[in-house]
């Protein structure tokens, strides 16, 4: 294969995304998502290889992320980074500290292997490259684009640890999630399309979830995942349960189940306008640490 025929999209080994994710840990901090966004990626890669599953199960493809960088650069100078995540739809990931993001803009501009035209969802796209990437998108054949300001909130480790619960009321029960229940909790994702139920049953059996049933029927009636920053995740809890504080509840339970088990920061995006969600991650603890936006594009 000649030069022409390479991307200028290089993969990047496990032990060379171990080490950009270093790079991003010492330049910004723990508390950095894209450093949160690696983290996460090579914990689940431990987990579906101590599982024995292997790269080529498409069961589990909503569990691995790929990342690259630019094929002549070098990562360590700038911090260049693509990943791109093959599921329901591609989500598409980048950054890079370089002034101007020079080598950056060269891969998403030059690179085949984002689906500009098919829907593609750009996430946690920093304020200053959000009016060049949706420039792109539209000259690159995205029909349309669906922006949303998000914020990234989070909780320190050793703030997590001590969260105060909040007493489970006597007519409900708390339990991991099951396979049983992926197609309840599918039912009413509003983000579900082909594949995304395959995603639902992935994300149950490896990630950290908990539910809450009534404890008179065992119907499930809320719950939380753990999402792919391992911070908090689609929480849901259906109408019929409002107002009974379970939301506050399981996003306390998750915290401090996630701090116990693994050394890291907390965090959970939202929507810039759903002050509800807001409210209750900031009544726990959370602070806003980063406004982003998440990028949605239409296809042609």
């Amino acid at each position: 294969m000649g030069d022409k025929d390479l991307d200028i999209l290089r993969p990047l080994s496990d032990i060379e995304v171990d080490e950009l994710m270093a790079l991003y840990k010492a330049k910004y901090g723990e508390l950095n998502f894209h450093y949160l966004l690696m983290y996460n990626q090579r914990k689940w890669d431990r987990q579906l290889e101590a599982a024995g599953v292997p790269l080529t199960d498409l069961k589990y493809i909503s569990l691995r992320k790929r990342f690259y960088t630019h094929r002549a650069g070098d990562f360590r100078q700038y911090g260049t980074y693509v990943s791109l995540h093959e599921d329901v739809v591609q989500s598409v990931s980048f950054y890079s500290w370089q002034t101007g993001g020079v080598e950056l803009f060269a891969c998403l501009e030059q690179t085949r292997l984002i689906q500009w035209a098919n829907g593609a969802l750009l996430t946690n796209v920093d304020l200053d490259f959000c009016e060049r990437v949706k420039e792109l998108a539209l000259k690159k054949g995205a029909t349309g684009i669906q922006a949303r300001q998000c914020y990234g909130m989070v909780l320190p480790h050793a703030e997590a640890k001590v969260v105060t619960v909040p007493e489970l009321l006597t007519d409900f029960e708390l339990r991991q999630l099951t396979d049983e229940d992926a197609e309840i909790v599918h039912g009413i994702w509003p983000n579900k399309g082909e594949g995304s139920l395959a995603y639902i049953r992935a994300l149950i059996k490896f990630n950290r979830t908990v539910g809450v049933c009534r404890s008179d029927t065992g119907e499930l009636i809320a719950w939380i995942f753990q999402n792919d920053f391992s911070g908090l995740g689609m929480l849901q809890v259906l109408p019929k349960a409002e107002r009974r504080g379970l939301g506050g509840l399981l996003a306390a339970v998750m915290s401090k189940l996630i701090a116990k088990k693994e050394e890291v920061t907390l965090t959970a995006w939202i929507v810039s306008n759903n002050w509800r969600s807001e409210a209750l991650l900031k009544r726990i603890g959370y602070k806003k640490a980063v406004v982003n936006e998440w990028i949605k594009l239409l296809p042609a």
